[in-house]
């Protein structure tokens, strides 16, 4: 006997909440998902965060142009000196776009290694990897930094920047279908 229509949607469906659980439920990513993920890997010093107005469909929304003295590529490449926007404002009111996202408010003063996915048709972007793509600098070693990004999220691992660029390495010379 076929499964009726329904039954085969709500299959799919099931399927797809399973699928979809480990981002849901704030998993974390690997260096793979995240290398392959970002459009740009740097490491460099936050500058400046400006709130500007970014026009989206004729209305107005809320972000914060990032200004970045970037020391490194590790994946792309770009100015020296780069600029991005991120929806939302570093004050995150409650009512903030970047704060309900869980997107990271990047310091000035703080250095961060960034895996950035690429520029939306409206010009912003974000971390890949929903903040997992964004590690505090200490030093030469890196952590995974707290949505504020100012401290280490709770119970993050500290690893040396040497062992992150060689596996960030190590991926873009993989073909994209391996592990």
């Amino acid at each position: 006997m076929r499964p009726s229509h329904t039954s085969r949607i709500r299959s799919a469906g099931r399927l797809a909440i399973l699928a979809l659980a480990p981002l849901l439920l704030g998993a974390s990513f690997s260096v793979v998902d995240l290398t392959r993920s970002a459009e740009r890997i740097f490491r460099g010093r936050c500058l400046s965060a400006v709130p500007v107005t970014v026009d989206f469909k004729g209305r107005p929304l809320v972000a914060t142009a990032y200004r970045f003295a970037v020391s490194e590529y590790l994946k792309g490449n770009g100015p020296r000196a780069l600029t991005f926007r991120q929806v939302g404002t570093p004050d995150r009111a409650v009512t903030d776009l970047g704060r309900i996202a869980g997107l990271t408010v990047f310091a000035p003063g703080n250095e961060y290694v960034v895996f950035l996915r690429p520029e939306s048709g409206i010009g912003l972007t974000s971390a890949a990897g929903r903040g997992r793509g964004v590690l505090l600098v200490s030093g030469e070693t890196v952590q995974v930094v707290d949505v504020e990004g100012r401290t280490p999220a709770p119970g993050a691992e500290r690893i040396a920047y040497a062992a992150l660029r060689l596996a960030v390495q190590q991926v873009l010379k993989r073909p994209p279908g391996r592990r």
